[in-house]
C-alpha cells in the first residue's frame, strides 16, 4: 500500500462511490475527508475505517480482491470476483477426463522467488480450475477443450491468457513467450491460445499475412517456466516440447494480442465482447478517465477540447457533465478559468496541474531580477531623488521649477500652461543633485498626472496660497496615495496680498494631509516662486527625506531600466523618447524595448540638449533610434539582443490589440435588453483626425475625446498620432469629411495644398481646452433643435359664409393679441381642441393680410378643414426655436 490513499481509492472497497462516502465521512466529523480526491495517510486511514466500522458501515470488498489476487505457492492469482447464481465449488481433483497435465483457465503465474517453490494439493490454484462438464463453470476466456460448447464468459471480466489441452503423454507444457518490451512490464504467460479452434464470425485473414506482419516478430526469448500438475517448474529446453505447428500457433495468438484484434471465438466470444462493453458496442461513450485517480499536467489557457484530450474523454462527455453539474454550456473552443476546468475534472476523479505559459517578456523579467537580487549590497550606490511637482493649473508649479532651475520654461509655455511632462536634472546650490518632473495641472491630464506620481520618488503638491484646494490638488492627492508615494506640500505665492496659508491648510487636512507643526506627517512649506523664499529649506528636507527614509539605492554599472515620460517625432530625427533612468546605465548603442517600440539607441540627449555617451541613475534623457513611438508610463529595459527584443514587442502588441478589440466590442446585453430597446436612432457623428507634437498630448486628447458622449451626437476620432499632418490624413478627411486637427505641430506643405483643393478645413491649436471647447461647440451645433410653443393671440368665430370658390369663410373677431398670416391655429370647441392646423387665408375688410391686431374683424379660412362652428375659438400661436446644450457631455 502506499503511503497514502484518497477517498475514492477507499470506496471501492467499501463498494460505495467516492464522493457519497467523502460526505459520510464529513457528516461523522472526518474533517479530512474535503472531496473524493482527498489523500488519507497511515494513520488517518485507521481513523476513517474505524470511524466507518463505528456505524456499521464494513467493506464488501477485501483489500487482495481489490489488489487483483492472492499469492500462493510463489505465484499471484487472479481472481474474478463475478457473483454466481448458486454456489458451486468445483472437485479438488481433476476430471478423469482432463489429464495431469493440463493448465487450469484463467490464471497469471508470476515468477516465484524460489524456482523450485510448488504448489499444495489444496491450494486455491487447483480449486480454481473447473472440469470441463462442470454445471456453473463460466470462467476465463477460452473454455477447455471438451466436445461441449465453449461456456459463457463472466460479464465484465476476461482472463489474462487462456490454455488449452495437449495430449496425455504430454508431461509438461511450456509457457508463451513474454510480450516486447514496448507493450508493458515484462511477466510470464502460462498458456497460448489456438485461433484455429474458435469460431469466428469474422473472415480469416491468410496465415501467411499475419506472420509476415511488421507488427509481428519474434523476440529472441525462450519459455522458462510451463504448469504441471504439481505447479510451475523450469521447462526441458530453449523451446519445451513445442512442435512446429504449435509455435505457429502461438505466435498467431500473440499477433492478435498485440494488434489489439479480438480473440473471439464462435458464440462464447461474441458474448464476451458484448460484456465488456455494455451491450452498446465499441463506439459507446466511455465515462471513466484511464487517468481516474492521477495527476495530469495541462498547459493554459484550457478549452474544453483540450480538458478532454487531457483525460482521454471524449468532448461531447466533457460538455455534458459541465451542463450536468451546472458549471455552464461551453463550446469546445470556450476559455475555462483554471477554478472551472478543475472541478470539471474532479469531476472524472482526475487532478490538473495547469501549467501558465510564461512570455518572453515574463522571462525576461524574471531573468532580470533575478540578476538584480544577486548583487550585493555592497556593490550598489546612493541615487539622487526625483520629484513631480503636482497642482492645480496657475498655481506656479513651472515658475517655481524655473526659480530652481534658474530657466524661463514657463514663458515658452502656451497660455503659461504646461502641455507637457517636462524632467529636468538640478544641481542646488548646496551641491545636491535633483531630477524635477513638471506635469500638467490641467484636468483634462488627469492620466498624465497619475503617470507622474508612479514614476518619481517624492511628490511636491503645489498649492496657490490665494486659491486653495482646487479639483486638480484633489486628484494629484489621490494619485500620490494610490502610488504611495511620499507629499511635501508647496504653500506658493507668499508673496501675494491674498495670501491665506491658514485657509489652505486646513482644506488640506480635510484630505488627511496634516503638517508637521500640528503633530502630523506632512512637511509643509511657504515658498514665493518670485522672490525664492523657502525653496532652498524645502529641498533640503527633500534630500534629508530621500537619505534617511527612502534609502535610494541603485545598480549604476547594470543594464538601465526606468519609465518612459514622453515620446514623439520631430523632424530630422524620427522617434525621440523622453526617458526616465531608475537604475542601471544607459549606453549609446543598446537596444532598448520600451512599449511596443524597440531598437538600438542612436544618440542620447540630456535635458538641455546636450549629446552625451551615457547617463545613470535617476538622469532623464532624449533618446533615438526605436521603431515605434512608446506609450507615456511605459516601462523600458535595455535587452541583451535585437531579436528578443522584437518578440516581447510582438507579444505587447498582440496584448494591446486583444484589450483594445475588447474595449470596443461593448458590453453584452440580455434577451431581455435587446428585446425591450427602442428602435435605433441615428446619431450625428463628428469625424475627427488629430496630430499632436508629442505622445502624451495625443493620449490626453484621445481620452477626452472619448468622454464626449450624446446620444443624438459623437465624436468619431478616426486617427490619432504624432506628427505633422500628412497627405495620408488629407485623403482620409476627403473620403469621410473629418476635420483635421493639429496641435503644437504644422501641415506638410503638398497636404496643405490638396486640403485647399478639397475644401477642407484644418484648425490649430496651441492650448488643449481650447479645442475641447470648440468640439464641444460642434457637438451642441449638431443636434436637432427644440422648439417652444407661444401663444400670440385668441380669434372669436362670430358669424360663417360659403364661398364656392374658397370654401367656409369665418367672420371672426380679435379678442387679444395678434393672428398672422403664417401662425399655426388651434380650432377650440367649449375649451375642447377639435383641429390643429394653419390658415389657408387671412383677409382685413377685401384685402390680404399679414397680421390683424386685437380689437378688428377679419375672415379666415382653415386650410384642409371645414367642421367649423359659431362661437368657436381660434387660438394662435408660433414655435419658436430654442439652442440646445449638451448637458454632463464634459467632465
Amino acid at each position: 500500500m502506499s503511503d497514502k490513499v484518497r477517498i475514492h481509492d477507499l470506496a471501492k472497497r467499501y463498494g460505495m462511490p467516492g464522493k457519497d462516502l467523502a460526505a459520510r465521512l464529513r457528516d461523522c466529523g472526518f474533517s479530512q475527508a474535503k472531496s473524493h480526491m482527498s489523500a488519507l495517510d497511515t494513520f488517518e486511514l485507521m481513523q476513517a475505517e474505524g470511524i466507518l466500522a463505528a456505524n456499521g458501515i464494513t467493506p464488501s470488498v477485501s483489500e487482495e480482491e481489490l489488489n487483483g489476487g492472492e499469492s500462493v505457492g510463489g505465484l499471484k492469482i487472479k481472481r474474478k470476483t463475478k457473483k454466481k447464481k448458486a454456489e458451486e465449488t468445483a472437485p479438488d481433483t481433476p476430471s478423469p477426463s482432463e489429464p495431469e497435465g493440463s493448465p487450469e483457465e484463467g490464471v497469471e503465474a508470476k515468477a516465484a522467488p524460489n524456482d523450485e517453490a510448488q504448489a499444495s494439493p489444496e491450494s486455491p490454484l487447483e480449486e480454481d480450475a473447473a472440469a470441463p462438464g462442470a454445471p456453473g463453470d463460466d470462467e476465463g476466456d477460452a473454455g477447455v477443450k471438451s466436445p461441449a460448447p465453449a461456456p459463457e464468459a463472466e460479464e465484465g471480466g476476461e482472463a489474462e491468457v487462456a490454455a488449452e489441452n495437449q495430449d496425455p503423454e504430454a508431461k509438461q507444457e511450456p509457457q508463451a513467450e513474454d510480450a516486447p518490451a514496448s507493450t508493458g512490464p515484462r511477466g510470464k504467460v502460462v498458456g497460448f491460445i489456438d485461433p484455429t479452434k474458435f469460431q469466428t464470425s469474422e473472415r480469416a485473414r491468410p496465415e501467411s499475412r499475419r506472420l509476415k506482419s511488421r507488427d509481428d516478430f519474434t523476440p529472441d526469448v525462450h519459455p522458462t517456466f510451463t504448469h504441471g500438475a504439481k505447479g510451475a517448474r523450469a521447462a526441458a529446453g530453449p523451446r519445451g516440447d513445442l512442435t512446429a505447428a504449435e509455435l505457429r500457433q502461438r505466435e498467431q495468438g500473440r499477433f492478435l494480442r498485440r494488434s489489439g484484434r479480438p480473440q473471439t471465438g464462435g458464440r462464447g466470444g461474441a458474448r464476451r465482447g458484448r460484456g465488456r462493453t455494455g451491450g452498446a458496442g465499441p463506439d459507446k461513450l466511455t465515462t471513466d478517465s484511464p487517468h481516474a485517480g492521477e495527476t495530469v499536467a495541462i498547459a493554459a489557457p484550457v478549452t474544453i477540447m483540450k480538458l478532454a484530450e487531457a483525460i482521454k474523454l471524449k468532448s461531447s462527455l466533457v460538455q455534458k457533465r459541465a451542463l450536468e453539474q451546472k458549471l455552464g454550456m461551453f463550446t469546445l473552443n470556450t476559455l475555462l478559468d483554471d477554478d472551472t476546468a478543475s472541478l470539471l475534472a474532479n469531476e472524472f476523479e482526475v487532478e490538473l496541474d495547469i501549467r501558465q505559459d510564461i512570455s518572453a517578456e515574463e522571462q525576461h523579467l524574471a531573468e532580470m531580477h533575478q540578476k538584480r537580487s544577486d548583487i550585493e549590497d555592497d556593490s550598489l550606490e546612493s541615487r539622487s531623488p526625483t520629484v513631480a511637482f503636482l497642482g492645480h493649473v496657475d498655481h506656479g508649479k513651472t515658475t517655481l521649477i524655473d526659480k530652481i532651475r534658474e530657466t524661463k520654461v514657463a514663458d515658452n509655455e502656451s497660455g503659461g500652461i504646461t502641455q507637457h511632462i517636462g524632467a529636468y536634472r538640478v544641481q542646488t546650490s548646496k551641491g545636491h543633485s535633483l531630477t524635477i518632473v513638471d506635469t500638467p495641472g490641467h484636468q483634462a491630464f488627469t492620466s498624465m498626472r497619475a503617470r507622474g506620481a508612479k514614476a518619481v520618488d517624492i511628490v511636491v503638491l503645489v498649492v496657490a496660497g490665494d486659491d486653495g484646494v482646487k479639483p486638480s490638488t484633489e486628484e494629484a492627492i489621490n494619485h500620490a496615495k494610490v502610488a504611495k508615494t511620499p507629499i511635501v506640500v508647496a504653500l506658493n505665492k507668499m508673496d501675494k496680498p491674498g495670501f491665506n496659508a491658514n485657509a489652505s491648510i486646513q482644506q488640506l487636512m480635510g484630505h488627511e494631509l496634516v503638517p508637521e507643526q500640528f503633530g502630523g506627517a506632512t512637511a509643509m512649506f511657504e515658498t514665493s516662486a518670485i522672490t525664492g523664499e523657502g525653496i532652498d529649506e524645502m529641498l533640503e528636507h527633500i534630500f534629508l527625506m530621500a537619505e534617511a527614509e527612502l534609502d535610494l539605492r541603485a545598480h549604476p554599472t547594470g543594464p538601465a531600466a526606468g519609465v518612459v515620460l514622453e515620446a514623439e517625432i520631430q523632424q530630422g530625427r524620427g522617434i525621440v523618447a523622453h526617458l526616465l533612468i531608475q537604475d542601471g546605465t544607459l549606453n549609446r548603442g543598446d537596444i532598448v524595448l520600451a512599449g511596443e517600440g524597440y531598437g538600438k539607441v542612436k544618440s542620447v540627449h540630456d535635458d538641455r540638449g546636450q549629446t552625451i555617451q551615457s547617463a545613470g541613475p535617476s538622469v532623464p534623457v532624449e533618446v533615438t533610434g526605436l521603431a515605434a513611438i512608446p506609450g507615456v508610463g511605459d516601462p523600458f529595459y535595455v535587452i541583451e539582443t535585437l531579436a528578443k527584443a522584437k518578440e516581447i514587442a510582438g507579444e505587447r502588441e498582440r496584448k494591446n490589440r486583444a484589450v483594445a478589440l475588447a474595449a470596443s466590442g461593448g458590453s453584452r446585453k440580455d434577451l431581455d435588453a435587446i428585446l425591450g430597446s427602442s428602435p435605433v436612432q441615428e446619431v450625428e457623428a463628428i469625424n475627427l483626425i488629430v496630430r499632436a507634437d508629442v505622445q502624451g498630448s495625443a493620449e490626453v486628447i484621445r481620452h477626452e475625446v472619448d468622454k464626449l458622449k450624446h446620444e443624438e451626437v459623437e465624436v468619431q476620432l478616426l486617427h490619432s498620432g504624432v506628427g505633422p499632418i500628412t497627405e495620408s490624413d488629407v485623403d482620409l478627411a476627403t473620403t469621410s469629411g473629418a476635420l483635421m486637427v493639429a496641435f503644437h505641430v504644422g501641415v506638410n506643405g503638398k497636404a496643405r495644398q490638396q486640403a485647399e483643393r478639397s475644401g477642407l478645413e484644418i484648425r490649430r491649436y496651441e492650448v488643449i481646452y481650447e479645442l475641447l471647447d470648440d468640439l464641444h461647440a460642434l457637438m451642441e451645433g449638431a443636434l436637432s433643435p427644440e422648439y417652444q410653443e407661444e401663444i400670440i393671440g385668441h380669434v372669436e368665430i362670430r358669424r360663417l359664409f360659403k364661398s364656392s370658390k374658397i370654401g367656409l369663410i369665418a367672420g371672426s373677431h380679435v379678442i387679444d393679441g395678434r393672428i398672422t398670416r403664417n401662425s399655426s391655429i388651434r380650432l377650440l370647441r367649449d375649451g375642447t381642441v377639435v383641429h390643429s392646423g394653419s390658415l389657408a387665408s387671412l383677409r382685413r375688410e377685401s384685402d390680404d393680410a399679414k397680421e390683424v391686431r386685437e380689437g378688428f374683424d377679419c375672415g379666415i379660412v382653415i386650410k384642409n378643414y371645414g367642421d367649423i362652428h359659431e362661437g368657436d375659438i381660434v387660438e394662435a400661436f408660433t414655435l419658436k426655436e430654442v439652442k440646445r446644450t449638451l448637458e454632463g457631455s464634459r467632465a
